[in-house]
């Protein structure tokens, strides 16, 4: 049996976040790295995107990063 491939837009639904943002989370190594299909397309398994839910969710990181100001 085949194990369930989900994509960006399952994650981003689930944390309210833009996949452009969890492209540059995996860039910067906050989460990780996404597998590819043939096509190029990222995909996660589900061990992979509770995971990422998770950490997004708990994090005061991810919870705090687009609120601070510069001044």
């Amino acid at each position: 049996m085949q194990d369930k491939k989900y994509r960006l837009k399952d994650i981003q639904e689930k944390i309210d976040r833009d996949k452009t943002t969890l492209i540059r989370w995996e860039k910067e190594g906050l989460i990780p790295e996404a597998k590819r299909d043939s096509r190029g397309w990222r995909y996660y398994n589900q061990n992979e995107v509770s995971s990422i839910i998770n950490l997004v969710l708990s994090s005061d990181y991810f919870r705090n990063i687009h609120s601070r100001s510069t001044i």
